[in-house]
């Protein structure tokens, strides 16, 4: 998953970040930043649990959970932002905005993408 993300250009992955600011309002931007925030602090506790310490491991969750945030907005970004984690969480590489509530997509990303 690390490495899928250092192969992700980081020209592709800042035009999605940019199409995310542009598609959401400041305070939609703050509590998308803190669930990803969020995600981030999972794996960092995860990476040093398994003594791994690759820190492009939690920069493709942040990623991702950015991208899960906002999928219906930013279009083929999504992909580009989920790509790598959904390499090993294979339910996140489609936007499931449509099929699940708020609260469903919450418990299948903490349940490993289930």
């Amino acid at each position: 998953m690390a490495d899928l993300w250092k192969q992700t250009s980081s020209q592709t992955r800042a035009e999605g970040w940019a199409v995310v600011h542009r598609t959401t309002t400041a305070e939609e931007r703050y509590r998308i930043l803190v669930a990803a925030s969020v995600a981030r602090r999972a794996a960092l506790d995860t990476a040093r649990h398994h003594q791994r310490h690759d820190w492009a491991f939690w920069a493709a969750v942040w990623d991702a959970a950015t991208a899960v945030a906002v999928c219906d907005r930013i279009g083929s970004h999504y992909n580009v932002l989920v790509a790598p984690l959904a390499a090993v969480m294979p339910s996140l590489a489609h936007c499931r905005r449509d099929e699940l509530s708020t609260r469903e997509l919450q418990g299948a990303v903490l349940k490993g993408g289930g």
